[in-house]
């Protein structure tokens, strides 16, 4: 791929996954992701490709259109902190690079303490999985900063998580990201990234008015947000609304200036 010019490596990474789902259909990695049921085929291995190219420091640019931004615009205004947060569909991870491309500087929950942001050479400041990261994720958003994380998980803890019941199947949560930014008067905000009509597409969304500070109502508002982006009509409604000039902002992501994170 690095025989490929910079600008043209996502759309040749987008064609390829289009026709080569069988040579990945027997991989691990694959499997991994088709068992959550989140993804269309095109879309696992387009991810698969995605995260071969970040870790062996591959750049590419990207495109992407966003619905619903200027939720994020008015969170972010208000200084106290914004925690964006979707479920573990692959290509929400690139929501990391939509942010950092808009001058941002994405905090990311994870055990990758090396996770750099796709397509960059460079690493993201990140929280870890440990006995104090609440506390870590407390500060964080008390200082205004943007935190990105999913709170599903591949499988129970005993006290620490919830099940629900969507068209993909049943989701397992841990609610406690969402209850500490609930207490620490911080914005949230519910996204996910998907292909459609050849392109990225992402939604942000936010949750009912009623439910800021409230962290029940704000669980309750990312279960119905996961429910509507795994319903069989998910992927038809997002590409109408990529129609609507209107309510669509389209970024460039290779025209945006690059700012490095600390």
């Amino acid at each position: 791929m690095r025989i490929v010019p910079r600008r043209f490596r996502f759309a040749t990474a987008l064609l390829l996954a289009r026709v080569t789902i069988p040579l990945f259909r027997s991989t691990a990695a694959y499997r991994e992701q088709w068992i959550k049921n989140f993804h269309r085929p095109d879309e696992i291995v387009l991810y698969l490709m995605l995260n071969a190219l970040a870790k062996n420091g591959t750049r590419f640019d990207l495109e992407i259109a966003v619905t619903g931004y200027q939720h994020f615009e008015r969170a972010y205004a208000k200084g106290k902190g914004v925690l964006v947060t979707g479920h573990h569909a692959a290509l929400t991870l690139l929501m990391i690079r939509f942010f950092y491309d808009e001058g941002f500087e994405p905090v990311v929950i994870t055990p990758d303490d090396g996770l750099r942001v796709p397509g960059t050479s460079v690493v993201a400041e990140t929280i870890q999985p440990s006995p104090v990261f609440l506390v870590q994720l407390r500060n964080k958003l008390r200082a205004g900063k943007l935190v990105c994380a999913m709170p599903d998980r591949a499988e129970h803890h005993a006290g620490r998580t919830i099940e629900f019941a969507t068209p993909a199947g049943a989701v397992i949560v841990a609610p406690a990201i969402i209850e500490v930014a609930a207490r620490s008067v911080a914005e949230v905000l519910f996204t996910e990234v998907r292909v459609a009509r050849g392109r990225l597409v992402a939604t942000i969304a936010a949750p009912a008015t009623s439910s800021a500070g409230v962290a029940p109502a704000l669980i309750a508002d990312f279960i119905s947000f996961v429910r509507d982006c795994t319903s069989p009509t998910a992927a038809h409604a997002l590409t109408s609304r990529t129609n609507t000039k209107s309510r669509d902002r389209f970024l460039s992501f290779a025209a945006r200036r690059r700012c490095r994170l600390d």
